[in-house]
């Protein structure tokens, strides 16, 4: 069930936003999620932003459609035996045909399906195929007619793909401006979210709505010159601009926890995610703060991202990694 949604965005190669909800609405009722105490609209955006972060889909939100990603098994990083993940578009054929491939040569190469964590019931299981040698790999593919991406692990071509903070202050271009008269709100670096709540402060991420359209719009603000900003760039750039530093490391079980509401960049968290090919574990802070963290703030838990990726994705951000061991409780609460 898990795997329908990425089936129809594959089937389609592409589609529009609105036929990509229909679908989504479409599978929600018939999981019985409008039953649910859950916020539809949160658990889509989730979505949407997970299946991206996976290397499944690219998303489009200036002409508002969904591409599906070319089917392509890329290396992970490990110390064991060499194994890749399949990413991108995924129909039950091409499934089929791996399974049939492996099944033939199964004394070099395996076969493995994980599920997604329960909170995430519209990401397709990753599937991961191991072998003896790299070249092993390479013949699935070749005999599936997919891409591969093998040399490199790719989380670590991503994360050096990827531009960095400073770039994106380069390229930022800040014009005299007044304020408009939409519906907005200003990122707190207190509270880590968008708030109605004033601010003072020189440099701040304002948030715009469109009346006509909805569609918002992300201002940094720097007295009173402002310039359009990604959204999620943004927020690290008032952060960095204050010093704080909102990202934790555990060196010794290689975790990384990121706040559910400073998501990483696009590229960063697609190679942070690209490390295991599995999402991110949501997870709240305990009842004493971490750092510039608030108690019970909600984070995203990383698996086996390794330390140079971890010191290469706080570089990009101007962070400073706040080091603390990162395990959870049996409430599911990082302590």
């Amino acid at each position: 069930m898990s795997d329908l949604l990425l089936q129809t965005i594959s089937t389609f190669g592409n589609m529009n936003l609105d036929k990509f909800n229909t679908a989504f609405n479409g599978l929600s009722q018939s999981m019985r999620m409008s039953n649910r105490e859950v916020d539809l609209n949160y658990v889509r955006r989730q979505t949407i932003r997970l299946l991206d972060s996976l290397g499944h889909c690219d998303f489009d939100f200036d002409n508002r459609r969904v591409f599906a990603c070319s089917p392509s098994l890329v290396a992970l990083p490990t110390s064991g035996l060499p194994k890749a993940i399949l990413t991108g578009a995924r129909v039950p054929s091409l499934i089929k045909e791996i399974k049939n491939f492996v099944r033939t040569n199964r004394d070099s190469i395996s076969f493995s399906e994980t599920q997604q964590n329960n909170e995430y019931l519209f990401l397709p299981s990753a599937i991961y195929i191991e072998a003896v040698d790299y070249e092993y790999i390479k013949n699935v593919s070749l005999a599936t007619q997919i891409y591969h991406y093998l040399e490199t692990p790719v989380a670590w071509s991503l994360v050096n793909f990827s531009v960095g903070i400073e770039n994106i202050m380069e390229n930022l271009i800040y014009e005299r401006r007044d304020d408009i008269n939409w519906k907005k709100q200003t990122f707190s670096t207190d509270s880590l979210i968008f708030s109605n709540r004033n601010c003072d402060n020189i440099q701040k991420l304002v948030s715009y709505v469109n009346p006509v359209n909805q569609q918002r719009k992300h201002w940094v603000w720097d007295n009173n010159q402002a310039a359009e900003v990604d959204r999620d760039w943004g927020r690290y750039i008032i952060l960095a601009s204050q010093k704080k530093n909102v990202i934790i490391y555990d060196e010794r079980y290689h975790r990384l926890a990121v706040p559910s509401t400073v998501p990483l960049p696009r590229f960063l968290a697609r190679a942070a995610t690209l490390c295991t090919g599995m999402a991110p574990v949501p997870a709240p802070i305990g009842e004493e703060p971490i750092g510039g963290l608030p108690a019970g703030h909600q984070m995203d838990i990383y698996y086996d991202i390794t330390p140079p990726i971890a010191k290469m994705i706080s570089r990009k951000l101007s962070q400073d990694l706040i080091l603390h061991s990162i395990s959870t409780d049996r409430r599911g609460v990082i302590s």
